[in-house]
Order: C-alpha cells, then structure tokens, then sequence
C-alpha cells in the first residue's frame, strides 16, 4: 500500500479530527441501537435488517440454526443472537 504524506495546518487537522470523531460517534451509537430495529425482530423484520428475503431467513432457521423464540405464537430473533449468529459465517472465510 502507498503511504501518502501531507502537511496540514493544526486548526484544519483539528477541525478534521472533530468530523472523523463525530461520523464515528453516529455510526457506532446506531450499531448499539441496532439501526432502530428492536431487541427481539419478526422474521420479516430479520430479513429487513440483514438485507435478504424473507425466504433466505426460514431457511436459515429450519436448515442453518439461526436461534429464534416463539412469543406467543410468532417467531422472534433476538438481534444480538442474529449479529452472533452472522459474525460466525463472516469468520470462516
């Protein structure tokens, strides 16, 4: 990888150092809020969340152990379960 050098003026740097801080501030405040999904998601909201469909997800349960819980009578997935659950196929490669 190249290594590029430049020289910045010190209120430019820091106003930088602020922006960078602050978008990275917004992104993981909206990883721990789960990007507005909640705790325990429908299925349909599953496949909303990890961008597949619908299908994909009732696969991934019944063939793949995606863990869910029924709540009186509809299937949930707990979103961290979810985050855990993906972080395993993305670890293999």
């Amino acid at each position: 990888m190249a290594e590029l050098k430049m020289s910045l003026s010190h209120d430019f740097e820091e106003s930088l150092r602020g922006e960078v801080r602050g978008a990275l501030d917004k992104i993981f405040d909206e990883i721990r809020q789960g990007s507005g999904y909640p705790e325990y998601m429908s299925v349909e909201q599953t496949a909303n969340y990890v961008n597949v469909s619908r299908s994909t997800i009732d696969k991934w349960i019944k063939h793949r152990g995606l863990p869910t819980i029924n709540v009186g009578g509809t299937t949930r997935i707990k979103r961290i379960e979810l985050d855990e659950y993906l972080s395993k196929f993305h670890s293999n490669k």
